[in-house]
C-alpha cells in the first residue's frame, strides 16, 4: 500500500533561506515520529548527481540557488519570486532510499503545497495506521496548513487502485480519504461517520476509518459517509463544476 499526504496552504513567494527553514520545521516534527525520519536530503537531478544533506544550511542553499537558475535559464520569460520549492527524501543513497519505503516530501510554495508519499508502508513499517496518524498530526502542525487529505494506492486483485480515482465518492469535489485535517474545530458530533476526531491547532484532524483497505467494502463506505457529512458542512470544496 502507498499512501500521499498532500498539504493545501496559502501560496506565497518564499525566499530560498525561508523555504531551507520551512523545511526545517517540518522535517523536526517529521523526526518525532519514526527513526526513519530523523534525517533528509535534496533528491539527486540525475545519476551523476550527489544528494544534499538539509542539515548542511550552505549547502542545500546553493542547491536550491542552482536549480532557480537552471529553471530561469529553460523558461526565461517566466517571472519568479524566490524559490519554487524542492524535493526531499529521508535517505543518503538509492539503496536506503528503496528500503525505506522511497519516500518523498515535496515542498512547492508557490503552489500553496506539501505532500509526502511513501510506499510500501504496510512493510517498511510495523504499525501503519499508526504511524500514519502521527505524520498526518505532524504535517498539520505548520500553522499555515488549511486543509490535508490522504490518498490510498493499493493492488486489489492484480488491479492498481487509487482511492480518490476508484473510491471516493464525489468526482468533483475534494476527498479527504483515509484520514486529514480541515481548518475548523470539529468533534464526533459533526461527524459521527468517523473513527476519530482530533482536535489540532485551529481546527480538526480526522481518521475516516481504523483501516483504509480498497478491497474492504465496509472501509471504503465509512470513509464516503466521512466525506459526504463533510461536503455537508461546506468543508470539502468543488474542485469541478461542471460534474456537479
Amino acid at each position: 500500500m502507498n499512501l500521499t499526504f498532500a498539504c493545501r496552504l496559502p501560496s506565497s513567494p518564499r525566499t530560498a533561506e525561508q523555504v531551507w527553514d520551512d523545511l526545517k520545521g517540518v522535517t523536526a516534527r517529521l523526526s518525532q515520529v519514526d527513526p526513519l525520519f530523523a534525517q533528509w536530503w535534496a533528491n539527486p537531478r540525475g545519476p551523476k548527481d550527489a544528494y544534499v544533506p538539509l542539515a548542511d544550511r550552505q549547502a542545500f542553499l546553493a542547491r536550491l540557488l542552482a536549480d532557480e537558475q537552471a529553471l530561469a535559464e529553460e523558461f526565461p520569460n517566466q517571472s519568479s519570486s524566490g524559490s519554487s520549492g524542492a524535493l526531499l527524501t529521508n535517505a543518503g543513497n538509492d539503496n536506503d532510499w528503496k528500503q525505506r519505503g522511497a519516500v518523498a516530501l515535496t515542498y512547492f510554495p508557490d503552489q500553496g503545497q506539501w505532500r509526502l508519499q511513501l510506499h510500501r508502508v504496510e512493510k517498511v513499517y510495523a504499525e501503519p495506521a499508526r504511524v500514519a496518524w502521527a505524520l498526518l498530526n505532524a504535517l498539520a502542525g505548520d500553522e499555515r496548513v488549511t486543509f490535508v487529505q490522504t490518498n490510498v494506492q493499493q493492488l486489489i486483485d492484480g488491479q492498481l487502485l487509487l482511492y480518490s480515482v476508484d473510491r471516493a465518492v464525489f468526482p468533483h469535489r475534494e476527498f479527504l480519504g483515509w484520514m486529514g485535517y480541515v481548518n475548523r474545530p470539529l468533534t464526533l458530533e459533526d461527524v459521527p461517520e468517523a473513527a476519530r476526531v482530533e482536535a489540532r491547532g485551529k481546527g480538526s484532524l480526522i481518521l475516516s476509518t481504523q483501516i483504509l483497505d480498497l478491497g474492504n467494502a465496509a472501509a471504503v463506505k465509512q470513509t464516503n459517509q466521512v466525506e459526504m457529512a463533510l461536503a455537508d458542512l461546506e468543508l470539502l470544496p468543488v474542485i469541478d463544476p461542471s460534474l456537479g
